[in-house]
């Protein structure tokens, strides 16, 4: 992410899918990736790179082997119960059995309390000095009242709210040990808060239904029915300790390469673990115990053109384990790499307005399809009166190119060795992970579902997640895309040119990296994505060597893109990163070759006119100096 942050608006101003990368390194004029809250709905994503180039072709394959690519689903490990199971199972069971009192106007049905104990390193370096390191751990509860009846309860959506104050999902933190009696008494508390909160939801929800013009279409439960699932793995532990005493030096020296130039105005290498334990009962007789590591490497660093634009570079490494950290060495290629393009894009002309034949390649794809239609099959918003719905009754016809198939499979955890963030054994709702088919040659085949269902489908596909402190919708996991009219990625700089001349256009559009995104699915507003690239190359059709530009946004409108894909490459990138929607910031990835459009759209991107800085950059002697010129080694 970045040493700045920046969070989706939520509510009726929430933004869909923000992959964020460091916490959110962005804040744009659009509060971060999103509008302010307002009366649009968006999705915005934020990268946090894993860009290596995962196979393609008709199925992906592996570069120049022509071997099927290696999709690893682990199984997961099998463990033994923590006291807290035992502490949560019985809870459930006593104060739901209150809650079901005849004597209470509206009884509850339906109970569950979703326990995350997370402990969390960050360390964050500038200019070859540590200037942040913290260590921490604490643990939190939701819990999830619903009253009513499955077909109509609190969960009930009214005008997109789906946030706090009805009765799902709170955060509230709690004792850090399995203290039967600090637990039970802070269950007993919040349960009692979130039922009132459930009822006067209800209420709502019903009053509101009371008032709709009724039609004669069967309508979509509010939750739906899951059989009991037990899943439990043993807790996972990291020594941070360890850790922060290996990676202090190498942030160190990084940052200092990254920084090391005077017109490099702001720089900086994060170094962030996080390692939740999680424990998940309800009343439906559903045990869950599962963990997730999370290890990053984040590296960003910003400078001013001198019409006053800011500029970044932006990169990361997201792991499951220690030992799938990138080393030493390939950090500081990257962080000269980042240094070097940085100043670059200063030098760099403005773009200008343009339509015209383009090609996405690497993770910029996996975000184009992320932003643009993954949202758009998150269930939820098929039953939301105030979303625009562009596929909610598109079920069996085409809404893509017919060489393109897509999935969305949470369960794999490696691709071709490389790890993916969207990789879960169970969803927040006790649900297991499951592959779903979204689009098969074109067609569209399903939706990403948690336990608010979408008719004609009466049950969850493993795809109902949150953040802490969050109501559950679903989301997108490992999104995957795949393509059976591929060109090798050699010759596709060709076809673009030969595009652009077929065309008649002055030039073609190479876009290298992307920072990210946003999607507008609210109908009040259009239903339009924007992707914010940040490495974006004229390609001339005359010979001319590709020119870098800045300040070019992609702007469109889901339907039309779509049909003016011609082809991919065969060779689709990672992209990995955090998206920010209504329920908070999940982990998720993209898999998607690179694509060959006839034609794409460029806006310029706003930006500051401040003058760059006054004060002359402090002499070079003092700038750059390496983690071993700083002084004796080890930490602070």
């Amino acid at each position: 992410m970045g040493s700045r942050a920046g969070r989706s608006a939520q509510g009726r101003g929430r933004r869909r899918g923000r992959p964020v990368g460091l916490v959110a390194l962005v804040s744009l004029s659009l509060a971060g990736l999103g509008l302010t809250a307002s009366a649009l709905s968006l999705s915005g994503c934020r990268a946090t790179p894993a860009d290596t180039t995962i196979p393609g072709g008709r199925v992906p394959r592996k570069k120049g082997s022509g071997a099927a690519p290696t999709m690893e689903r682990p199984k997961a490990a099998i463990g033994e119960p923590t006291p807290a199971i035992a502490i949560l199972e019985r809870e459930v069971s006593r104060n739901l059995a209150a809650l079901k009192s005849d004597e209470l106007e509206e009884p509850a049905y339906f109970l569950a309390y979703d326990l995350v104990a997370r402990s969390q390193l960050w360390l964050e370096a500038e200019g070859g000095q540590v200037v942040r390191e913290r260590m921490d751990s604490d643990r939190s509860v939701d819990v999830d009242v619903r009253v009513g009846s499955p077909l109509l309860d609190n969960g009930h959506t009214q005008g997109g709210n789906y946030g706090p104050g009805n009765g799902l999902g709170t955060g509230l933190p709690v004792s850090i040990s399995d203290d039967p009696l600090a637990l039970s008494q802070a269950l007993w508390v919040i349960t009692e808060e979130q039922y009132r909160d459930a009822v006067d939801a209800l209420s709502l929800a019903e009053n509101s239904e009371q008032l709709r013009s009724q039609e004669d279409e069967e309508v979509s439960p509010d939750f739906s029915e899951e059989e009991p699932l037990v899943h439990v793995e043993p807790p996972q532990g990291v020594d941070l300790e360890a850790l922060a005493a290996a990676w202090e030096p190498k942030i160190r020296e990084v940052s200092a390469i990254l920084g090391d130039d005077p017109q490099v105005l702001e720089s900086g290498v994060v170094f962030l673990v996080t390692v939740d334990n999680r424990t998940f009962v309800n009343s439906e007789g559903t045990k869950i115990q599962s963990s997730m590591s999370r290890l990053r490497v984040m590296l960003s660093a910003e400078t001013q053109a001198e019409d006053g634009m800011h500029l970044e570079r932006f990169e990361s490494f997201e792991v499951h384990s220690p030992e799938q950290l990138p080393s030493l060495g390939e950090l500081s290629e990257t962080a000269a790499r980042l240094r070097r393009e940085l100043l670059a894009l200063r030098e760099a002309p403005l773009a200008e307005p343009y339509i015209g034949p383009a090609v996405l390649s690497g993770r910029a794809a996996g975000v184009f399809f992320h932003e643009v239609f993954g949202h758009r099959l998150e269930g939820h918003r098929q039953k939301d009166d105030l979303e625009g719905q562009t596929f909610a009754d598109m079920l069996g016809q085409k809404v893509l190119p017919t060489f393109l198939d897509m999935i969305d499979d949470p369960t794999v955890a490696l691709l071709d060795g490389q790890p993916l963030s969207g990789h879960y054994y169970v969803d927040d709702e006790g649900v297991k992970a499951q592959k779903t088919v979204l689009v098969s040659k074109g067609k569209l085949k399903g939706f990403l579902l948690g336990r608010s269902p979408v008719l004609p489908f009466r049950k969850s596909n493993g795809h109902g997640r949150r953040e802490r402190g969050n109501q559950v919708v679903a989301r997108q996991g490992n999104l995957i895309v795949s393509s059976r009219k591929t060109i090798p990625e050699g010759k596709l700089r060709a076809e673009l040119i030969a595009e652009v001349k077929r065309q008649g256009k002055p030039y073609g559009l190479w876009f290298t990296d992307i920072q990210g995104g946003y999607t507008i699915t609210d109908r009040s507003g259009p239903q339009a994505f924007k992707v914010l690239p940040l490495m974006v190359y004229r390609v001339w059709p005359d010979g001319r060597p590709d020119e870098l530009v800045r300040g070019a946004d992609i702007v469109g409108t889901p339907i039309a893109a779509f049909e003016t894909i011609v082809a991919t490459g065969d060779e689709p990138g990672i992209f990995n990163g955090m998206c920010g929607a209504e329920s908070g910031d999940v982990p998720v990835s993209a898999v998607s070759p690179s694509l060959l459009l006839r034609a794409l759209e460029i806006e310029k991107a706003s930006h500051d006119r401040d003058k760059p800085p006054l004060l002359p950059a402090p002499p070079l002697e003092l700038r750059g100096r390496s983690a071993r010129d700083a002084g004796p080694g080890g930490r602070r």
